[in-house]
């Protein structure tokens, strides 16, 4: 059993003193956050304006063993990265899927042309496509007298643009937030889905992702509380 065990464990462990080794030798800094290993976003030498939409592009079938020191030099390839993450589990390997994002939109579409299909191991190809950044999340029940303003207030960095809805058959008012990547929407799901109120984000990612859970309700309304009367919310 233990012999069994051993042999599974050694190519994963070998590969991990493989990217440890790669990062000393280039001096490469990784950030684990939140499920995820990212690089960049964006490296410490970046020439240009940050990225822009459709700069990104989505890479899936990545065996669970491989990582950074062989994905980033072959995603760089292309052309210089201003970022790569690589979702991870709590066991050490990767979950097959990753995110690499250019300065341009060329330089994305020439990954896609050049290394969808490419054959990573024997028998393992890369699926790489454009990666559809998920930016407007959408809130409902809200306090009838909340204004816009006040969820500016009270949402984190990285909202750029917010809209209120009234009307017939919106129970108060709903809310349409624009945030200025998808990563800083779904580091908004991650908060809410902890529980971590503490007056830092009350929305949940998607285009047209509906937050009417009492979470999020209750969220908003503790934090608008600081803001309005109590009588002003709705009950």
């Amino acid at each position: 059993v233990w012999a069994s065990l051993l042999r599974l464990l050694l190519p994963q462990f070998q590969r991990m003193q493989a990217l440890d080794a790669w990062l000393k030798e280039t001096n490469t800094t990784l950030t684990q956050l939140n499920g995820q290993r990212k690089y960049g976003g964006p490296p410490e030498v970046w020439d240009g304006p940050p990225p822009g939409k459709c700069c990104e592009v989505f890479i899936s079938h990545i065996p669970r063993d491989v990582y950074e020191d062989l994905l980033i030099p072959l995603f760089r390839s292309v052309g210089p990265l201003w970022e790569f993450r690589l979702m991870m589990n709590f066991s050490g390997q990767n979950r097959g899927f990753a995110y690499a994002k250019y300065g341009t939109n060329a330089l994305a579409m020439k990954a896609i042309q050049k290394l969808n299909g490419y054959m990573i191991e024997p028998n393992c190809y890369l699926c790489v496509r454009y990666s559809i950044e998920k930016r407007h999340l959408s809130i409902h029940n809200l306090p009838s007298s909340t204004s816009v303003q006040n969820l500016q207030e009270v949402l984190v960095e990285g909202v750029e643009r917010v809209s209120l809805k009234t009307g017939p058959g919106i129970d108060g008012v709903s809310a349409v937030v624009g945030f200025s990547s998808h990563f800083t929407a779904s580091m908004a799901k991650k908060v809410l889905a902890a529980g971590d109120f503490r007056g830092t984000v009350m929305v949940l990612p998607g285009p047209n992702c509906r937050a009417t859970i009492d979470e999020a309700r209750r969220a908003i309304a503790q934090q608008l509380l600081l803001k309005m009367p109590n009588s002003h919310l709705a009950a």
